[in-house]
């Protein structure tokens, strides 16, 4: 079944991404540690976020972190030294936080890297085959983009309701904007959408970070 808003495939999986599932304590375990990771910031800048939506973004990128990795398996590439770059400069803002958070952000951090770097060379080899030689930037990012974009509709992306994600051009996304915040520098705008502060504010201690 492809649906961004399906049931889960079975208890305990948060998401099924091709032929690999991703468990709903792993998510759990990624935003609680991405929130310890993040705490200090969120404290400095004021900012109170509900765990929920923090999990919304661990869960979206935990899942394009998959799907990214298997489209390299497909077309047999790797992730190439500008995503090695990236995880390296992860690595150096994760060295003052809290230890057992550390791999966690590192590796949800660096997801959108790693699907950038693999989309540029999925671009590449597709346009390639179709026999194109220099092909420019644009159409490289858009071929791999069309990649990216029908492998749900060939592999399947299934993910449990509770975490209220849907499928957009073949990645997830919020399915209620209005309760957006994304983790990955690329989308610090989406902060402005952050849900109301005094609602957040009276939510349990459990169910926010910062503040």
């Amino acid at each position: 079944m492809l649906s961004g808003c399906a049931g889960s495939a079975s208890p305990g999986v948060a998401a099924k991404i091709g032929d690999e599932t991703i468990s709903a304590s792993r998510v759990d375990e990624a935003t609680a540690n991405m929130c310890t990771a993040l705490s200090a910031q969120f404290t400095s800048s004021g900012t109170i976020v509900p765990m929920g939506v923090i999990r919304q973004g661990v869960i979206q990128l935990l899942a394009l972190g998959s799907q990214a990795e298997q489209i390299a398996e497909q077309y047999a590439v790797a992730p190439s030294v500008n995503y090695e770059r990236d995880v390296a400069e992860r690595e150096r803002a994760a060295s003052v936080m809290p230890e057992e958070a550390r791999a966690d952000y590192i590796e949800v951090m660096s997801t959108q890297a790693l699907a950038n770097d693999i989309l540029e060379q999925v671009g590449r080899a597709e346009l390639a085959a179709e026999g194109f030689t220099e092909p420019t930037v644009e159409q490289v990012t858009q071929a791999g983009a069309d990649v990216f974009k029908v492998w749900p509709d060939v592999n399947g992306i299934e993910v449990d309701p509770k975490y209220g994600v849907e499928l957009t051009n073949g990645q997830l996304a919020p399915a209620d904007t209005n309760l957006s915040f994304a983790l990955s520098d690329g989308s610090r705008a989406g902060m402005s959408a952050e849900p109301d502060a005094a609602y957040v504010s009276s939510l349990p201690s459990n169910q926010r970070c910062g503040g």
